[in-house]
């Protein structure tokens, strides 16, 4: 069962990060693997003697900004880890980028399976407008309104939450858990859905999300936060990897589907496709 980050395990990672480098100053960045990093040649070394002023996220994203707005984006993507540790500490394998602090730790970014990587941006505003602008509104600011123009769009629900267009942050695991709670088929055409339905919808998915980011997000296999601590909210999953067990609603027995080469999970009662 395959696990990409989301939302609450990228805004995890940001809360735990930032105690390590927040008003402190960069001695130096090693480069380990250079095609992880975007650009292949970015000017990393401008960061020496700087401090990090700032975090942000949006969506799955997560950027880190300098004093004089140079900006790094980690996107984690399936296996990417950023752990903060003494320099003296041994390098693992599959350590691509190390940031070296001037208090003697190191933020080190690793990826196994490389399908995450680190981008540079000499301002903000130029990450910003590169990384952010094709991306619907963050999930924990979604609104109702952000959806008005599902009355004219055509589209099956679960993959137009997935497509990040609509919200940005949403992935395989919450959005099964927010579908099962709103009880909506993730199979409904967007265009059918009803104003009370889509209340639902968006009270579901901040309940989800605000539920899992205060348990550490959701940890099945590798997600560790910076503090090499798992994520909780495993404990709470209502519908992602259930299907052939009872709904803990209606006690149907869940089933399960391919959505966009995703496995998805639903229950055939609570969940009725109209």
């Amino acid at each position: 069962m395959e696990f990409v980050p989301e939302l609450p395990e990228v805004e995890e990672v940001r809360r735990t990060l930032e105690p390590f480098i927040l008003g402190k100053r960069v001695a130096g960045v090693s480069v380990r693997r250079a095609d992880v990093v975007t650009p292949v040649r970015a000017p990393l070394r401008g960061l020496v003697g700087r401090r990090f002023a700032g975090t942000f996220r949006h969506g799955k994203k997560l950027f880190v900004e300098a004093e004089d707005s140079q900006t790094l984006l980690f996107h984690l993507g399936m296996s990417g880890r950023i752990d903060c540790v003494a320099a003296a500490e041994p390098v693992g394998a599959h350590t691509h980028v190390i940031i070296h602090m001037q208090d003697g730790r190191d933020v080190r970014f690793r990826d196994p399976r490389r399908f995450g990587g680190v981008w540079y941006f000499a301002t903000r505003a130029e990450a910003v407008e590169k990384e952010t602008g094709k991306l619907g509104p963050d999930a924990l600011q979604c609104r109702v309104e952000d959806f008005a123009h599902w009355r004219t769009t055509r589209g099956r629900l679960k993959m137009r939450l997935l497509s990040q267009r609509d919200i940005a942050g949403l992935g395989n695991i919450y959005v099964d858990e927010a579908l099962w709670q709103a009880q909506l088929h993730p199979m409904q055409r967007v265009g059918r859905i009803k104003p009370e339905q889509l209340e639902r919808m968006v009270e579901a998915i901040l309940d989800v999300l605000g539920r899992s980011i205060a348990s550490g997000g959701t940890t099945l296999r590798d997600y560790r936060n910076v503090a090499n601590q798992p994520g909780a909210f495993a404990l709470q999953l209502r519908a992602y990897g259930r299907a052939g067990l009872p709904c803990l609603r209606c006690d149907t027995v869940m089933r399960s589907s391919t959505t966009a080469g995703r496995t998805t999970v639903f229950c055939p009662q609570c969940q009725k496709q109209r």
